[in-house]
């Protein structure tokens, strides 16, 4: 057994050269923002037998928790390994918890040989900083001394406990709302069974009426049904903490090849409101961005579902949605990610647009803060990740626009792309979670269970949840349907992404 040296240099025979990549997903940098670092990667106790070596790195994020009142909930990382031999393309690192070794007050969930979710063991709130941490990282089928590139990737997730909640918010201003038969009433998802869309009855999934575009294909005379295998959101699951940044997408691009970034990026839109991801054209960092933190947009279904299956995530459907948002509290009429209607109407000032030192000088105290159009300033593109939470006064859950479980810009900012439950093609999903691999093309390679993907881009199944910087208020609102049914195919300047997991 032969211990490899972190070098950027040559090392002797038989052992890894290893070129050490950190890929940090940077968000504020501030004392209220969560600035997920990892850093001092190496590679230790190479097992030539086992053909295997531990990837060695610490791991950091502001603002964590863990918690058992009421609901257990928690914040994690998301910690996936990508290698490449020279010349090669990046490849997804089988990871295994044989041999995996986590600091006192830190656990892994090992989410088959993917990716790990890495999060406290305990309760508690907080820095959280876990030095030391050692995945096992199964090499086999490359040669021992081969030459290797190492990179570490981790995303800030949530915690969504599995148990039932409600759909719908007894609206009357309501856009295909959710209701149970045809009556006004929340429908509650009490498990995972397959469910009735449509008819009158009290127990099957209705929608109010039929004004969201395209109109859903199930109504209070026509029904369809729901598969089992459909995710309802009554399991538990993992959900991104903040929107798909410009940074998180830049560090994607960087990892394809040619021929996939070709199909993933369009260089046409650079600059326009807000999306400030460059092709240099310079390797190896190809693709970089003057605004690292600010949400994604000009994402299609293509793009989300590359993204989501190259990092072992996968889409969330609608009715995820509405659980990450409203936990398993109560429904109330024309609601917002943090429980009720109330929201500030006035425009906010910004400072260090698309930074992590981005702040709003003026946000609302008292009442609702989220980016949407009369909020925006003026300015016509999303804002970075976390800018409400950073700049509330009082940190309340209605002040910094938190969800229920503690989601961020589940109401506003840019649209949240999500599998429907309107048509055939979205009813199809199974919730299968991605491979880590994409073709050459650079489309998902997961399979017929997603909505569908190509070129030219299509996207029958996909569709829009939560608003955006550029709607009116009953857009952002977080029963609101009326472009639930609309096919992502196209990139637009307010569509972003946020990806899910369920937790296994």
């Amino acid at each position: 057994m032969k211990k490899s040296h972190v070098s950027f240099q040559s090392t002797t025979s038989h052992v890894f050269k290893t070129i050490l990549y950190f890929i940090i997903l940077y968000f504020p940098a501030s004392s209220f923002g969560n600035n997920i670092q990892v850093s001092n990667v190496s590679l230790e106790n190479q097992n030539t037998a086992a053909n295997t070596y531990q990837v060695r790195f610490d791991l950091s994020w502001e603002n964590s928790w863990r918690t058992s009142t009421f609901e257990s909930n928690w914040d994690a990382a998301w910690v996936v390994l990508k290698y490449r031999l020279p010349g090669g393309s990046w490849v997804n690192g089988l990871q295994s918890s044989t041999g995996s070794v986590f600091p006192p007050g830190v656990t892994g969930d090992f989410a088959g040989s993917t990716g790990v979710f890495i999060y406290r063991s305990s309760d508690g709130i907080g820095p959280f900083n876990a030095p030391g941490i050692e995945i096992t990282w199964n090499y086999g089928g490359i040669p021992d001394d081969a030459i290797v590139e190492i990179c570490v990737i981790a995303i800030e997730m949530v915690y969504i406990p599995q148990g039932p909640f409600l759909v719908g918010d007894d609206s009357p201003n309501a856009e295909a709302n959710f209701q149970a038969g045809v009556s006004t009433n929340p429908y509650q998802i009490t498990s995972e069974n397959a469910i009735t869309l449509g008819g009158s009855s009290s127990a099957n999934l209705n929608v109010l009426n039929a004004s969201n575009f395209p109109a859903d294909d199930y109504n209070s005379t026509t029904t369809q049904t729901l598969p089992a295998a459909f995710p309802k959101g009554y399991n538990a699951f993992y959900i991104m903490k903040y929107e798909i940044s410009q940074q998180q997408y830049a560090d994607f691009l960087n990892k394809l090849p040619e021929s996939a970034t070709a199909n993933r990026y369009d260089n046409t839109l650079l600059g326009s409101s807000g999306y400030m991801i460059d092709n240099t054209g310079a390797p190896p960092n190809q693709y970089i961005t003057s605004t690292p933190d600010r949400a994604c947009n000009f994402l299609n279904w293509p793009d989300i579902a590359a993204y989501a299956d190259w990092i072992g995530l996968r889409p969330m459907s609608e009715l995820e949605y509405e659980k990450a948002c409203r936990g398993s509290g109560p429904s109330s009429p024309d609601e917002l990610a943090w429980g009720n209607p109330y929201i500030t109407n006035l425009a906010y000032n910004f400072v260090n647009s698309g930074q992590p030192t981005e702040r709003i000088t003026n946000p609302a105290v008292g009442t609702g803060n989220a980016i949407y159009s009369f909020s925006n300033g003026g300015v016509s593109a999303p804002r970075r990740c976390g800018v409400i939470s950073a700049s509330a006064i009082n940190k309340t859950r209605q002040e910094t626009g938190g969800s229920y479980y503690g989601v961020m810009e589940m109401s506003g900012n840019v649209w949240e792309p999500v599998i429907t439950t309107g048509n055939a093609e979205g009813r199809q999903f199974t919730g299968l979670h991605g491979n880590g691999v994409i073709n050459s093309s650079g489309n998902a390679t997961v399979g017929t269970s997603w909505p569908s993907v190509g070129i030219p881009p299509i996207a029958d199944g996909s569709g829009l949840r939560g608003g955006s910087w550029s709607n009116t208020l009953y857009r952002i609102c977080v029963s609101n349907r009326d472009l639930v049914n609309f096919d992502v195919a196209s990139r637009f300047s307010d569509v972003g992404g946020r990806l899910v997991r369920t937790a296994e």
